[in-house]
């Protein structure tokens, strides 16, 4: 069986697949993730705000073990915390529910998912740039792209790519929040446009035309890549 033939893969969207009827949720668009192996049963979370449980149990009730959670970032809507005056479960929920899963995130990121997370050092996993996280028979690789945020990852499996809110079907995500830099998020953006053109690009939210894209694709139709 190959890499591809065995991938588990669902892009799911707050407010629709989970989350359903909560306002806010829907009106972000949230994209979570769950990546992993079929052959051998096992899946990460990727971003998992809104309804963490609820995301955990999609992946259950396809017969999925969790072995570990992914922040793309730490914004809240992507991790959860304390966010315009009401709290969005994320990460910490999840990470309670599953005591010996670890979270993946860029080391340059850390600092933000513990204080929307009130997570300590030891449930993180620190990342950099080209390392690799193993589920069964898939290998994600890593890709430190800062811009958004100082930590950004993106993770490149199978011919998908997840970009968080760097790289958007149609766009790119924003730069002006603290931690952002306008000269990162353009070299992220050209190292992302180097990748082959048949690579699926998953984002981290639904605003664009589509759902998803190839990199080919926004390359050419995309303003932000191919300008």
């Amino acid at each position: 069986m190959t890499e591809a033939s065995s991938l588990y893969l669902k892009q799911l969207l707050s407010g629709r697949d989970f989350a359903k009827g909560h306002p806010v949720a829907g009106q972000m668009a949230n994209f979570a993730y769950l990546v992993g192996c079929q052959q051998k049963k096992q899946c990460l979370v990727v971003d998992p705000s809104w309804d963490p449980l609820g995301l955990a149990q999609i992946a259950r009730d396809d017969g999925m073990e969790i072995v570990g959670i992914v922040a793309t970032h730490g914004h809240p809507d992507h991790v959860g915390g304390a966010w315009m005056g009401f709290n969005v479960p994320g990460v910490a929920e999840l990470a309670a529910e599953l005591a010996e899963v670890p979270v993946h995130v860029h080391a340059d990121e850390a600092d933000m998912v513990k204080v929307m997370t009130k997570l300590g050092d030891e449930r993180l996993a620190l990342h950099q740039d080209g390392e690799a996280i193993t589920v069964g028979e898939l290998k994600i690789d890593l890709i430190h792209a800062p811009g958004h945020s100082p930590g950004g990852l993106c993770l490149l499996f199978a011919g998908h790519v997840i970009t968080g809110d760097v790289l958007f079907v149609g766009g790119c995500g924003r730069v002006d929040l603290p931690g952002s830099d306008v000269s990162q998020m353009r070299a992220s953006l050209r190292r992302l446009a180097e990748l082959d053109d048949a690579t699926v690009l998953l984002p981290g939210h639904d605003y664009g035309p589509a759902p998803r894209n190839t990199m080919g694709k926004e390359k050419k139709t995309n303003p932000i890549l191919s300008g």
